[in-house]
């Protein structure tokens, strides 16, 4: 831990990093020392360990959160999708991002004070395009039930602890333990291991930029994944601690370019991004792309 922090003091002070981090593509990016692949002999070394995440499914093309979206980022070749998981007021597990169902459906008000069959009713496509009109709220198990071979599921929670027993329930009915993983704070983390101790975690718990602990916070924690944003010149030293801690590392996220090289050339596993098709496209611009 003190190694980490005082590399991180280090880079912090003599490279102009960014301490307040940012939030996908709306901070700052400090020209970073490995932007562009690494060259010898005047020859680019082009390789490449990242993959691609599609947030809340292929949400540049189709309703996000909806079973459109997913089914189109896994026909892409999406290597992890990710979604929001809350609960009904009658104990349905559904995917919907924000607290209240106003932005993405036809309807209003709080996931928790609609009932499944008030929600199920609801148009959740038509915001997007007229193309996906009609589209329902999915559930978990509709979800989970498209999940092929291969693909990484993270889940993010937006629900009380009290209901992870059934999510980790549902995850076990479609066999999906070694793919699925939740992404979620200390309670929930604890919640889970006492019901499954094998389920993959993505530590939530002090989510913040280059002036926190959070990397070494995640290693304490024995997660298995982190969900990092901002660290900015500082990310390549990050990632390299966090896999040397056995921690995979999930970076939130963007939809531009020259960020995504940023990223694999830092040597990050799995960009969250807006615009699956962009990622894809610069992942496979590498000699070695996944």
């Amino acid at each position: 831990m003190a190694k980490l922090r005082f590399l991180l003091r280090s880079f912090l002070n003599n490279s102009g990093c960014n301490t307040g981090g940012f939030y996908t593509d709306g901070g700052k990016w400090p020209s970073p020392k490995r932007s562009k692949p690494a060259a010898q002999g005047g020859i680019a070394i082009k390789t490449c360990t990242t993959r691609a995440c599609a947030h809340r499914g292929d949400n540049y093309f189709a309703p996000e959160n909806t079973l459109p979206a997913f089914e189109l980022a896994i026909a892409k070749g999406a290597h992890q999708i990710e979604f929001d998981l809350r609960v009904t007021r009658d104990g349905q597990l559904i995917l919907m991002h924000d607290e209240t169902v106003d932005r993405t459906t036809s309807g209003t008000g709080r996931t928790v004070d609609l009932t499944f069959d008030e929600l199920r009713r609801l148009d959740a496509g038509s915001y997007k395009s007229p193309e996906y009109a009609g589209t329902p709220v999915p559930t978990f198990r509709e979800v989970l039930g498209i999940v092929p071979p291969g693909v990484l599921v993270n889940c993010q929670l937006y629900l009380e602890p009290c209901h992870v027993p059934q999510v980790i329930a549902q995850i076990q009915e479609f066999d999906l333990l070694d793919q699925c993983f939740l992404a979620c704070g200390a309670a929930h983390i604890a919640a889970a291991r006492q019901v499954e101790p094998r389920i993959m975690i993505c530590n939530l718990e002090g989510q913040r930029g280059a002036d926190s602990d959070y990397p070494e916070a995640t290693v304490r924690a024995g997660a298995q994944f982190i969900q990092i944003w901002g660290w900015a010149q500082c990310l390549p030293e990050v990632v390299q601690y966090l896999h040397e801690h056995g921690v995979t590392v999930n970076f939130f996220g963007t939809s531009e370019a020259q960020m995504m090289h940023r990223l694999i050339a830092a040597g990050v596993d799995y960009v969250l991004t807006d615009h699956l098709d962009l990622m894809l496209e610069v992942i496979a611009q590498y000699d070695n792309a996944p």
